[in-house]
């Protein structure tokens, strides 16, 4: 006989497990569900960390400078300076071989330079032993410089004397500057005695040593040693003094100096002796300049307008 109970109750439960079974796999998709955001979230997180790391750190903007103020016109560094203009006017009387070269005769008469800034210009005063004051007036800006005259018992009120130079090309020392110096060549220029006057000095091949020293009276000894007259131009090797009239103390003598003359068909030749002053010819004058040339005669030219318009030379 068969038995029915136990297959009833495995009836019964059959339907349990399989509830069970479908609600443990709805459970296990919940979880799922539930924690995948969680990892997208982390991550997208992570993704984000990783690429901020990749970038570089925001800068902080600087604070904003103050903007200097620009300079002025009348302050540029290129104005000359006091300094710079004596410079250029020492350079300048070098190059020209005046005798106003910087160097005082603190053994003779009052001599002096000084050096002022007045209504905009910077003011080069040379005074010479003879009292004579020469002033140079600068322009700071351009350079450009003109000259006067002051001589006491001659020309008492200061006149120009038609003398101009740009002091930026005597910055770099005698002469020119670098930028304005030509090549050296034997087809260089040559730079005449060109200053209107009286320019004179004494033929005494011998005594070159005496140049640039004094007498018993505090005078700067005038002395030739060498003089030549071929083509159109004459030539003096020493030192020479400068007039603007015959009659005039000497106002400036210069150093060992080569001075060259221009001169022309025009020029008038003299010489002079004991009886009295005569007219020769030019060949004639430069045979006098070789055969006297330690005779101690004084060798005096007067030019005017650039050029020798009489050369002589006499005792005295």
């Amino acid at each position: 006989m068969k038995k029915f109970g136990n297959n009833k109750k495995r009836a019964n439960l059959l339907p349990l497990i399989l509830a069970a079974t479908m609600l443990l796999s709805a459970c296990g998709s919940e979880e799922q569900d539930l924690s995948a955001p969680v990892v997208e979230s982390i991550d997208a997180v992570s993704d984000t960390q990783q690429e901020t790391a990749g970038q570089p750190a925001a800068q902080q903007e600087a604070p904003e400078q103050p903007v200097a103020p620009a300079e002025n016109a009348g302050e540029s560094s290129d104005v000359l300076t006091e300094e710079q203009a004596y410079a250029a006017v020492i350079n300048y009387n070098k190059s020209i071989g005046s005798g106003y070269d910087g160097e005082i005769n603190s053994d003779g008469y009052s001599e002096y330079w000084d050096v002022s800034t007045e209504d905009g210009k910077i003011v080069v005063l040379y005074r010479s032993y003879t009292a004579a004051q020469i002033r140079y007036y600068v322009d700071p800006v351009s350079g450009e410089t003109y000259v006067t005259e002051l001589v006491p018992g001659i020309i008492d009120e200061e006149q120009e004397n038609g003398e101009t130079f740009n002091a930026r090309d005597y910055l770099e020392g005698p002469g020119q500057s670098a930028q304005t110096q030509p090549p050296a060549s034997s087809d260089a220029p040559v730079e005449y005695e060109t200053a209107d006057g009286f320019m004179g000095s004494f033929l005494l091949s011998s005594d070159r040593d005496k140049i640039d020293t004094t007498n018993d009276y505090g005078v700067f000894y005038r002395v030739i040693y060498k003089a030549t007259l071929e083509g159109d131009e004459l030539t003096a090797c020493g030192s020479m003094d400068y007039r603007n009239s015959k009659d005039q103390d000497p106002i400036t003598i210069s150093s060992d100096v080569t001075h060259v003359f221009k001169v022309d068909d025009n020029t008038v030749y003299m010489k002079g002796g004991e009886e009295g002053t005569e007219t020769v010819s030019k060949e004639e004058f430069a045979g006098y300049l070789e055969s006297r040339k330690d005779s101690g005669m004084y060798f005096e030219v007067e030019i005017v307008n650039g050029t020798v318009k009489t050369a002589q030379m006499y005792a005295q």
